[in-house]
């Protein structure tokens, strides 16, 4: 036998080698963590409580279901009155839109053991949430349902003096969760959250004047702050804000103030410092199953001085852009696309402030439309699989002059009986965008998917200017104010106007008729073919003369048949 030949039983030792090797690999491969959203079964979650070890979801990246709304309306009820049935449900459903709850532990348990006790309380939540998700009068946007995202909120929240809820300042609203500032209180009585309303910059003055007054009128923590001018003051660049020019000279009032890095570490700093005063000073004992993990954190920060601060909040709102201005270089991942941070981080910004990056979560919530997440970025915009449901939002909060100076195109404007302050429906903005940028498929048909995309990058990045106002403050008063710093009207374009021709009106309100069933096919049909026939050319009737013959004049015609003679010159015999 040669010394390169192979025997039988050495290729199968050989194969079974490999065979091991790869067997191996695949059980000591890192488990990534990774967001699920869109699980609506409960048999899904009740199998991950039986086999821990098989994923939660095996086809994450399906696409999200966002008709939220279409459960609403089934009986013969107006708009109106399934609006005010919704916010009844709402109100009386709102306590138990909970943030799950870490089950008690103590120090003496088994990994096992805390491992199926949070399962165990992980499931009633969201069975909890599973019948409310049956009630066809509430609406709940997709919210997080892996647990192990949750656990890491649970060490968060458990490790840090002071929780920092991070919220984009277009809809602080939107972004905050009260739940979680209760469930803070109920682990340690002395934990504050502060509201840090990142992307500051993005809005007037006038409007950080109304949410000052509203967060002092509720007892809101909070601080005005946007990331990206602080990393740019941190790399040395120059950062100007779009609306820089219109706030000069009108920010004298300091709770308006936008932070700089400096002044938000200090003021971080002594929040946290003054809460762990406030629990040395205090003579209650501490609950000994809920708050184990805070006793220890207060043991650690009384012996070294040191304070926590962590980050919470939903994807996409700048946690790790905060983070690495803080920080002073990049020491987390940024990217428009939600869900990069996987794992809770510790950071040591000074021997006295230690910092916590909590993943972003996405929190339950009752809403009228999941599309709204998408506009704002909460959920991915690459798995969006309705477009124009999205570019829908962004046309009704962004005014119609705002889209057009911005995008420099030119909308189609109202017909005369529709309301001409209406906002530009999805389609009229996506075709126009189109045709300005030239997006065409192969078909020759204008690709609405990549312009929505675009538009709603915009939207979130800031290009296309948008704020909310506080609920005190009705939307006479928020459309009043324009966003380029001028007052705007509704109805300007009309009145600059001639009106327009009787014919033309006529012909709209037919086809307003048309669409809404007002009037029948049948006659509109009929004027269609009488105007057609009315200019129609008129056709050279054929003389056909020749083809008649009245010689008795009896008023009868006589048809003329002609023969052909008979060709006798050859014969065939």
């Amino acid at each position: 036998m040669g010394k390169n030949q192979k025997t039988g039983v050495g290729r199968a030792l050989v194969k079974q080698h490999n065979q091991q090797s790869k067997e191996n690999g695949r059980l000591q491969k890192k488990k990534v963590l990774e967001s699920f959203t869109e699980i609506s079964d409960i048999d899904a979650i009740i199998e991950q409580a039986e086999h821990p070890q098989q994923p939660l979801f095996s086809t994450p990246h399906r696409p999200i279901n966002l008709d939220l709304s279409s459960g609403i309306g089934k009986n013969e009820m107006t708009l109106e009155e399934m609006r005010k049935q919704q916010k009844r449900e709402e109100a009386l459903h709102a306590s138990s839109l909970r943030v799950p709850r870490r089950p008690p532990w103590r120090a003496h348990m088994s990994v096992e053991e805390l491992g199926d006790n949070e399962r165990q309380a992980f499931l009633i939540w969201r069975r909890s949430l599973a019948r409310l998700e049956e009630n066809e009068n509430l609406v709940l946007t997709p919210f997080e349902k892996n647990l192990d995202i949750w656990r890491q909120l649970w060490r968060v929240v458990e490790r840090s003096d002071l929780l920092v809820m991070v919220v984009d300042s277009r809809d602080p609203l939107f972004y905050r969760c009260p739940d979680l500032e209760a469930y803070a209180r109920e682990v340690d009585e002395h934990k504050r959250t502060l509201l840090l309303v990142n992307k500051a910059d993005l809005l007037p003055a006038s409007v950080r004047e109304k949410w000052v007054e509203y967060f002092h009128a509720h007892n809101i923590l909070y601080i005005f702050w946007s990331a990206k001018a602080a990393s740019a003051a941190v790399e040395g660049k120059m950062f100007r804000s779009p609306l820089e020019a219109d706030d000069s000279g009108k920010n004298n009032n300091p709770d308006t103030e936008i932070y700089d890095r400096d002044e938000l570490l200090a003021r971080l700093q002594s929040e946290a410092e003054e809460i762990v005063e406030m629990r040395r000073n205090s003579s209650s004992d501490t609950r000994p199953s809920n708050i184990h993990s805070s006793g220890e954190n207060l043991a650690g920060s009384s012996s070294s001085n040191n304070v926590i601060v962590g980050f919470v909040g939903y994807p996409n709102v700048g946690k790790s852009s905060t983070i690495n201005a803080l920080v002073g270089k990049k020491r987390t991942g940024v990217t428009s696309t939600p869900g990069k941070t996987k794992h809770f981080q510790t950071l040591i910004i000074s021997n006295k402030l230690t910092v916590c990056d909590c993943p972003g979560l996405v929190f339950p919530s009752f809403s009228s439309s999941g599309y709204r997440m998408i506009a704002c970025g909460v959920l991915p915009i690459d798995r969006m699989t309705e477009h124009r449901e999205a570019v829908q939002v962004v046309a009704d909060k962004v005014p119609r002059h705002v889209i057009e100076e911005i995008y420099k195109i030119s909308l189609p404007k109202p017909k005369p009986y529709e309301p001409q302050s209406r906002p530009p429906l999805a389609s009229e903005l996506l075709r126009a965008y189109c045709a300005s940028r030239r997006y065409v498929t192969a078909s020759g048909l204008p690709d609405e998917t990549r312009a929505a995309r675009q538009i709603l990058k915009d939207y979130i990045d800031g290009k296309l200017p948008h704020y909310e106002m506080p609920p005190a403050m009705s939307n006479v008063e928020l459309y009043s104010v324009n966003l380029h710093g001028s007052v705007s009207s509704g109805t300007e374009d009309v009145d600059g106007k001639l009106a327009p021709d009787f014919e033309q009106v006529l012909d709209d309100l037919n086809s307003f008729d048309m669409a809404n069933g007002l009037v029948s096919n049948e006659v509109t049909i009929k004027k269609a073919d009488a105007s057609h026939n009315h200019h129609r050319k008129p056709q050279r009737k054929k003389d056909r003369s020749q083809r008649t013959e009245n010689n008795d004049a009896d008023g009868m015609p006589v048809v003329r048949f002609l023969q052909k003679p008979i060709n006798t010159s050859y014969v065939k015999v």
